[in-house]
């Protein structure tokens, strides 16, 4: 089963998606925090904290039925009233009893389709039906996305901007760079954003590219040995003739991924997601079983 990704949104910013872990670090970290919204759709959200999701170390807040609780829905409303307000001080009014039940009825609308989605995330089940049904969702959940963006794009990464010129460190933005036959062996790069880079011909032995996202790059003939590549995202990406030898690549997703002629000894691939979706069992060495 493929690990899910996650947009996050905060001061009416997007960004993403992310995997689940990333989202953990960058929360351990402290470049977000459990108010920070996430969603699986890009259209319905909720806190950090109250979809019970991520591992924080702040109160998720009520569970069960108090989180349908008068208290959340204030919380709530006054969010949205905040959202909604100009950069300017805000005007006292009257309150409209039949304005903030209209209000309050739309919170709850968000609410509930959630959860219906956070509960449809818990009950996953890996039928070729429901590959279908995820696929049109996904395409469905995408132009949806798009149009509701209008002018301003998804962030391509957490407060980070392109730079081509930058060193490979932690969380570089190298998105659609062309870095042929860069080296920099041991780098310390977590949590990269390198997608649809030109990175063939890269040596990068010993590197911890943890968490990195890296759909659709380039890695044609890569040195990847002993390269920790835990978590990372690695859907259509081209590894053709990469050398794995030693990489950990437990939980990395590996869909649509072209592996010809990539070298696999000791490559550890413990839940990773693999070029059709399966998930490899704990243990998977070289081969995804």
């Amino acid at each position: 089963m493929a690990q899910s990704n996650w947009y996050l949104k905060h001061a009416d910013e997007v960004y993403g998606p992310f995997p689940g872990p990333q989202i953990e670090e960058a929360l351990h970290a402290g470049d977000v925090n459990p108010d920070w919204e996430v969603s699986l759709n890009g259209i319905d959200w909720l806190s950090i904290a109250d979809s019970g999701q991520f591992e924080t170390t702040q109160a998720a807040g009520p569970s069960g039925e108090s989180g349908n609780s008068v208290v959340w829905h204030e919380q709530r409303l006054e969010a949205r009233k905040r959202w909604l307000q100009d950069a300017g001080s805000v005007t006292e009014q009257a309150r409209d009893p039949m304005q903030d039940a209209a209000v309050r009825s739309s919170v709850e609308r968000d609410h509930i389709r959630t959860q219906v989605l956070l509960l449809e995330e818990k009950n996953k089940r890996t039928s070729p039906w429901i590959a279908l049904l995820a696929l049109a969702l996904v395409v469905g959940i995408g132009i949806a996305v798009w149009m509701g963006q209008g002018d301003k794009p998804i962030q391509a990464g957490i407060g980070h901007t392109v730079d081509c010129t930058a060193a490979l460190t932690e969380q570089v933005n190298w998105q659609d760079c062309d870095k042929r036959g860069y080296q920099h062996h041991q780098a310390e790069a977590r949590n990269a954003r390198l997608d649809r880079a030109q990175l063939q011909d890269v040596r990068l032995k010993g590197s911890d590219l943890a968490y990195a996202s890296m759909q659709g790059v380039s890695l044609r003939n890569a040195e990847l040995v002993d390269v920790n590549l835990t978590g990372a995202d690695l859907t259509n990406a081209d590894l053709t003739g990469a050398d794995l030898s030693g990489a950990d690549l437990s939980y990395a997703v590996l869909i649509g991924a072209n592996l010809t002629g990539a070298r696999f000894s000791a490559t550890r691939l413990d839940k990773a997601t693999w070029i059709d979706a399966r998930v490899c069992a704990t243990g998977s060495l070289d081969i995804c079983r």
